[in-house]
């Protein structure tokens, strides 16, 4: 029966197409953002096209850009032709494009290998098996349905049609059809540089299928070998010749073998591939370290691989003299998968083993089989040659089809993917990793609305994040991912095992932000400022520092040590990048204690208060710390007397942390000393206060009401340790307390430490009076002639 070639060719191309008909409902998933959202240059739109081919793909990527590795302008032009047609990044328009250039290459592909089997008198049933094999193996799942993949995609569409072209035309071709041909090609290369390899299929058509000698093949090739050379000039101009973060044995096991080990390692991972070929599954999208190892001699399946690809290489030279399609088919398949083959160290991929490497090559391995096929029917079924392949292929097409549809169905989101993948590559880092990000991404929004739903996403993510430093050890070459694992200890309330995956980040990583954020926030609710402000110091000079919560963190920082004016700089700095009200509050709160009455009420307002308490706390605020810069104790304490019960309420430690200091001055000027004490210790003792004046009252309220001399020497000294501004009173005072205790020695070498910085009649007496009692008539001579003097 005859059968028109464009109705089978629709109708595999179209099937072929619509299994992977729901991947228009998934999201952007894995490495997709590095083409598209993540990417600074085609969220533009055509703003800045023009820079895709100035630089590396990876050049504009949000993290860790590098002008290495990859050369993709065409691809990168069609996202950003995308965005600026469609107004932003949307998942479903980008892999409806995907299915769109797979249905154009399945067409290409149909036509083009009934045109070329034709040559050989194939029946057209042949070509329809090759192509719908091919159509729906499983492993094209990697790339149909992922986005970033149409990189993939443009490159065979535009290789196959140029080499289509070329061979309608059977390499005879005028010079505006090689214009368009090598045009065609070369937007492959730009596109993706794996279509280099199909610079073979020319030439093997060249010999298989039009009768030129192998030198001819070779010639008919140098066109596309000559615009592949253009390609990679190009390329190595524009690229960075330095190493790249792919060059590491986490990302390919080659990187830890040598010799031999290398050797035997590319055969076990070339078994795995025709395995992957035969029987899909399971399937991941990373087979990492140490999902695959290096492999040794001494390992059987090494030798099996070795024995079979041996065979299939014996096969492919015997059929090349009478050329045979079995013999066009192997190289074709050598061909198309060497440039993945990791066959010299220079040209190792920073991939173990990758399911889309086989997009092209598993194209050779349809013919193939489809051939095998066919030979047996001939000879077991001469007159119904078709009907033993189709026997044989028909469960294997039902499988492969249903394994790619429910493959198709794990890429619908981050979360369905990598966690699929954690079950089928356990022994991964990345898959680890990826599903515990994701996890740790989902808990962090969910954490407000729905905290237990949160806890367990973020208990799962740990177990992830453990299973990921289990497999690759104590070095641990990713060291970024220790944060992301402290945050979610953090968010465990684990804060003893986070400090210590914080302090091993910083130790790997010394210029990390996130670690030396969140040691200076738990050295900040230990009370232990100095430290906490030593961290956020070390944060400022970090990589990619977050400016707006650390300028804010530091500032609240300083109002806790009391340096006021630091503080004011560094909320003043965070509200630069983060207009936050809370720091608009808290530099309110700030000036109100300078006594800047007009500033602190630019700052602190009751707009977007949540409570009556919070209305009444700004309100009171602003009030008392007024009356008590006008020394109007008795005002100041009427408004702190209607904070002190809602202190806890509106976080008063944070807002306004010298409240209980303020509060006790005013009830000490205005004669309440027992209350006046207690709000003093609980600045001291709760507030963790480092201003003098706290300590100075403490020592004053010992000495003058207490008559505890012992304890006033220890708040005096302590005033003096914490930087009191007026020394000359501070040492005095701190004699006067020695002198009480006839601590005479003592007393004599304060009073002399209080006329380094000033001078009082009371001083000198005290001195002169000391100096005769030590027995030392020399030195108080001296102070006598100095009293008489200040007479």
């Amino acid at each position: 029966m005859k059968i028109k070639t464009w109705t089978w060719v629709l109708a595999i191309a179209l099937f072929g197409t619509l299994i992977y008909l729901p991947s228009l409902r998934f999201q952007y998933t894995l490495d997709d953002g590095i083409y598209s959202h993540f990417n600074r240059v085609t969220v533009k739109g055509l703003e800045e096209w023009q820079e895709v081919f100035k630089y590396g793909s990876m050049n504009f990527i949000e993290i860790s850009p590098t002008n290495t590795g990859i050369y993709r302008p065409f691809t990168l032009l069609t996202f950003a032709l995308e965005n600026e047609l469609v107004g932003k990044f949307d998942p479903g328009i980008s892999h409806g494009i995907n299915l769109l250039l797979y249905f154009i290459l399945l067409v290409i592909l149909g036509f083009f290998f009934q045109d070329l089997l034709s040559k050989k008198k194939f029946p057209w049933w042949f070509a329809a098996l090759i192509l719908l094999l091919y159509a729906v193996h499983p492993l094209h799942v990697e790339v149909v349905a992922s986005a970033k993949s149409r990189d993939t995609l443009l490159s065979a569409v535009f290789a196959f049609g140029a080499i289509w072209i070329w061979w309608r035309k059977e390499g005879n071709l005028k010079p505006l059809q090689w214009v368009l041909v090598l045009g065609l090609y070369f937007l492959s290369l730009i596109s993706k540089e794996e279509s280099i390899p199909l610079i073979a299929l020319v030439g093997l058509i060249a010999y298989f299928f039009l009768g030129k000698k192998p030198l001819q093949a070779v010639f008919a090739a140098l066109p596309f070998a000559g615009t592949a050379a253009l390609y990679l000039l190009i390329r190595g101009i524009i690229l960075d010749k330095t190493a790249t973060v792919y060059d590491s044995y986490i990302n390919s096991i080659m990187y830890l073998a040598d010799g031999s080990e290398r050797i035997a390692t590319n055969f076990e991972i070339y078994l795995q591939y025709v395995k992957l070929l035969f029987f899909p599954h399971p399937l991941s999208w990373d087979y990492s370290f140490s999902q695959l190892n290096v492999q040794q001699f001494s390992s059987p399946i090494v030798w099996l691989s070795i024995a079979f690809f041996g065979a299939l290489i014996y096969l492919a030279i015997l059929g090349f003299k009478n050329r045979s399609l079995l013999s066009f088919g192997l190289i074709l398949y050598f061909a198309t998968f060497s440039i993945f083959a990791n066959l010299v160290p220079a040209l190792t991929i920073g991939s173990n083993l990758g399911e889309r490497f086989m997009f092209v090559p598993s194209l050779a391995f349809a013919l193939l089989i489809v051939y095998l096929l066919y030979l047996l029917g001939e000879k077991f079924l001469p007159k119904q040659t078709y009907l033993l392949p189709l026997i044989v292929l028909l469960p294997v097409l039902l499988g492969f089809t249903w394994k790619t549809m429910d493959r198709t169905k794990v890429w619908e989101s981050n979360l369905t993917i990598t966690r699929a993948d954690v079950i089928s590559a356990p022994k991964s880092w990345r898959t680890h990793t990826f599903y515990a990000e994701e996890l740790r991404r989902i808990a962090g929004e969910l954490k407000k609305e729905n905290p237990d739903s949160a806890r367990v996403l973020f208990t799962e993510a740990r177990k992830e994040y453990e299973s990921m430093f289990g497999i690759l050890g104590k070095d641990l070459p990713v060291s970024q991912y220790l944060g992301t694992y402290a945050e979610v200890l953090i968010n465990l309330g684990d804060s003893a095992q986070a400090i210590a995956v914080l302090e091993e980040n910083i130790k790997k990583n010394p210029k990390a932000f996130y670690p030396l954020f969140q040691m200076g926030r738990f050295a900040f609710e230990r009370n232990e400022f100095e430290e906490a402000e030593s961290y956020y110091l070390q944060a400022l000079q970090s990589d990619s520092p977050n400016m707006g919560p650390l300028y804010r963190n530091l500032g609240l920082t300083y109002s806790r040590q009391s340096k006021r004016e630091q503080a004011v700089v560094a909320l003043e700095k965070s509200l630069e990048y983060w207009d936050d009200p809370n720091i608009r509050n808290a530099l309110g709160f700030i000036y109100s204690e300078l006594g800047q009455t007009e500033k602190a009420a630019q700052y602190l307002t009751t707009e977007g208060t949540n409570s009556p308490e919070e209305v009444l706390f700004v309100k009171a605020v602003l009030k008392g710390n007024e009356s008590l810069g006008k020394s109007d104790f008795r005002a100041a304490l009427a408004e702190y007397q209607k904070i002190e019960p809602i202190y806890d309420q509106v976080d008063g430690e944070i807002k306004f942390p010298t409240f209980y200091a303020a509060y006790a001055k005013s009830l000490m000027e205005t004669g309440d000393t027992i209350s006046a004490k207690t709000n003093f210790l609980r600045a001291a003792n709760e507030m963790n206060s480092t201003d003098p004046v706290v300590f100075t009252n403490l020592g004053t309220i010992a000495f003058m009401k207490e008559k505890n001399f012992s304890q006033a020497e220890q708040y005096y000294q302590k005033a003096i340790d914490l930087g009191h501004t007026d020394k000359f009173n501070a040492y005095s005072n701190l004699g006067i307390t020695q002198l009480a205790q006839r601590k005479e020695a003592q007393a004599a070498a304060s009073f002399e430490k209080a006329l380094e910085y000033g001078t009082s009649r009371q001083v000198l007496g005290n001195l002169y009076l000391l100096y005769q009692s030590l027995g030392n008539p020399e030195k108080a001579n001296f102070y006598r002639e100095k009293l008489a003097v200040s007479n």
